[in-house]
């Protein structure tokens, strides 16, 4: 006949068996931070932006860090003076401060820039995914010794892709998605920050259906396809809507599209009129001014 056991043989027991699980959850818990560093760091040092900035100088400077070639440090001091003109300009417009780490990146040449975002003819993308604006301003020699045209010309070009970063920012704190967004008003409030906000300028273009002009796919296709200039026609668009109902509009449609995530439903709440009735309105107004 088998003794019961005792009393403390019972608490030996159950001790070592809570040791026991405490010490599983424990390595459990180590492998599991293992992996995520181990994850975390073969992304930082194999990813194309770590690749690309390999050789660069780097300064930082509040939330962003600039990398550039050896004889350009020039582009130092000139993105800083940018910034700081680009956050004035996008909180009177978005009504919000962006300060995630960001990364500043001059590119050696415009063959690589485009390999990069995938885009042709363009001086500077942002992209959400790699936290970074990448850049190959034109007249480089001349920007680098201050020479005002090609200065002003950087300027709008960095408060441009610095405004898609704080838009995109904004959505994020939202918690929607930023492809809710019509490319239009994406590029439309980019180009509507980096330019005079005070003065619609005269040029000429031939305005394109909107649907045209809402994916990224569209917008490229649009740029090939159409004779005309995607990045202007939005500019008035949102030009358009500043003059209707003021500068807060672009916040209050951003904030009202969050709520549904539905881009016609936030217009419509935002300014009283239907998406569909504005774009027929802009489609006359612009063609009966451009001849």
């Amino acid at each position: 006949m088998k003794a019961k056991p005792s009393l403390i043989h019972k608490k030996l027991v159950s001790g070592m068996i809570a040791a026991g699980l405490i010490f599983y959850a424990f390595t459990a818990y180590l492998i599991y931070v293992a992996f995520q560093l181990a994850g975390q760091y073969l992304e930082e040092h194999s990813s194309p932006k770590t690749v690309l900035t390999e050789g660069l100088n780097k300064q930082v400077y509040e939330h962003i860090r600039i990398y550039y070639a050896d004889d350009e440090s020039a582009f130092v001091d000139l993105t800083i003076e940018a910034l700081e003109q680009a956050k004035k300009r996008t909180m009177s417009v978005f009504q919000y401060e962006a300060d995630k780490p960001l990364d500043i990146i001059y590119f050696d040449d415009k063959e690589t820039i485009e390999q990069f975002a995938g885009i042709k003819h363009i001086t500077g993308f942002y992209s959400d995914v790699d936290h970074m604006i990448g850049l190959y301003p034109d007249k480089r020699e001349e920007l680098l010794k201050k020479e005002t045209l090609p200065l002003y010309f950087f300027n709008t070009l960095f408060i441009h892709e610095y405004a898609h970063f704080v838009f995109y920012e904004k959505v994020h704190a939202y918690k929607v998605s930023p492809v809710v967004f019509p490319l239009w008003f994406h590029e439309g409030t980019a180009e509507w920050t980096a330019y005079d906000v005070l003065n619609a300028t005269s040029e000429r273009f031939d305005v394109i259906p909107f649907k045209s002009l809402y994916s990224d796919q569209d917008w490229q296709e649009s740029r090939t396809t159409y004779e005309t200039d995607v990045y202007l026609q939005s500019y008035y668009m949102i030009y358009e809507l500043v003059q209707l109902y003021g500068r807060d509009v672009i916040h209050e449609i951003m904030e009202e599209t969050a709520k549904t995530s539905r881009f016609d439903r936030g217009f419509e709440q935002a300014t009283g009129q239907r998406l569909t009735d504005f774009e027929e309105q802009f489609k006359l107004k612009y063609q009966r001014k451009n001849g």
